[in-house]
């Protein structure tokens, strides 16, 4: 069986991480996956997927842009013309590497489920985030109903968001690998050294943010709220790992400026993209999140496998992965005040800390990456 699992960016986040980690799982199993993303001059997503011993394909797919002035007319105007030339090239891959199920990734991914509808293939289609407006919900639903042989969902609540009464779908929650992601990967001198080459004194208590920059993130809030927890405990740091895509390094310049308007370059250390994200949520005490929009991100669960407590806000379906009170605190989105005072709950309170940590072991067990692998393999052969 092969399968060609589209995705609508090439660099790595959430959705590229489940891909290809689904994708190499399923390897043993007898299913051979090509990961498929836009062509760029930066596509961080084809090393990764080749890492992981999978095959790549690069499709002409220009992307939609937010309406911010003249530039993002012409850009869109183009977006709207490629359609027909994105479905032709996506019907050559499908034909010429014999696929036969297309997996396409988020609401908005039409092409590529058109591409496979008109070769004939059994269309997957995954449904992930609470971005989207709810008029681009109406418009693109029936087009999923149409086209897709399978509808996942990547959690109940999201499945409100997306469905009607009577729709048909499967709830394949998002993995994490309980095999990388370990309270026990570091031993004690690995962490001083990676704490130190951070530039972490002993005594910090360290939260961290895994995402990449991107305005569906709230960082703005996060920046806030972090300057909040520093005029309340000094010895607070926050580390924020996530790259940042070309499309966005005029809000990560603003970013930068707030940081310096806020007084906290010494407090908050932006990583870039790092290979080690399971080391550096081993030496953080805490994970947090102040997106806007979100699904069920799969650094939270990467992080409560890791033991930690989680402080995130209630958008999406992160209230499946967060219990408040239990393994972590919910906050409501862009209200950076509360973000900072759970902050500073977290930093003052060791024993809560030690006690979330226990909760986040517990729950994060639903997520296995061996249950997801499970429900694909059970998906594709339906």
């Amino acid at each position: 069986m092969r399968v060609l699992a589209v995705l609508m960016q090439n660099y790595i986040g959430g959705p590229q991480i489940r891909a290809v980690s689904v994708a190499r799982g399923l390897l043993d199993r007898g299913v051979e996956t090509v990961i498929c993303a836009p062509a760029s001059d930066e596509n961080p997503l084809e090393g990764y997927a080749k890492l992981n011993g999978l095959e790549f394909e690069s499709i002409f797919m220009p992307g939609l842009r937010e309406f911010k002035g003249i530039r993002e007319v012409f850009i869109n105007i183009i977006w709207i013309l490629s359609i027909p030339l994105t479905i032709i090239h996506g019907a050559m891959i499908i034909r010429r590497r014999e696929i036969d199920i297309v997996h396409v990734n988020g609401v908005l991914n039409f092409q590529a489920a058109i591409s496979a509808w008109v070769c004939r293939k059994k269309v997957v289609w995954h449904l992930m985030s609470s971005l989207y407006p709810p008029l681009i919900i109406r418009f693109m639903m029936p087009i999923v109903r149409r086209i897709a042989d399978e509808i996942i969902v990547i959690a109940e609540g999201l499945a409100e968001y997306y469905m009607a009464a009577g729709d048909e779908y499967t709830i394949i929650y998002e993995p994490v690998d309980l095999e990388v992601f370990r309270g026990d990967r570091l031993g004690r001198d690995e962490e001083e050294s990676l704490r130190s080459s951070l530039g972490l004194d002993p005594e910090d208590t360290v939260g961290v943010c895994v995402a990449n920059i991107n305005p569906v993130k709230g960082y703005e809030y996060l920046l806030r709220a972090a300057a909040r927890a520093v005029d309340a405990v000094p010895g607070f740091r926050l580390l924020i790992v996530g790259d940042v895509p070309a499309s966005q390094k005029e809000y990560f310049r603003e970013l930068l400026e707030l940081r310096k308007s806020l007084e906290i370059e010494d407090n908050v250390i932006f990583l870039g993209r790092r290979d080690d994200v399971a080391g550096i949520l081993a030496v953080s005490d805490f994970f947090v999140l102040s997106s806007i929009a979100e699904g069920t991100p799969i650094s939270i669960l990467e992080a409560m496998a890791m033991g930690k407590p989680i402080i995130a806000t209630d958008v999406g379906a992160i209230d499946e992965q967060v219990i408040h009170g239990r393994n972590g605190f919910l906050v409501p989105p862009a209200s950076w005040e509360e973000l900072g005072d759970r902050i500073i709950e977290i930093v003052i309170n060791e024993d809560l800390r030690d006690s979330m940590s226990r909760e986040s072991l517990k729950l994060v067990e639903r997520f296995s990456l061996e249950r997801c692998l499970d429900e694909h393999l059970r998906v594709y052969k339906s």
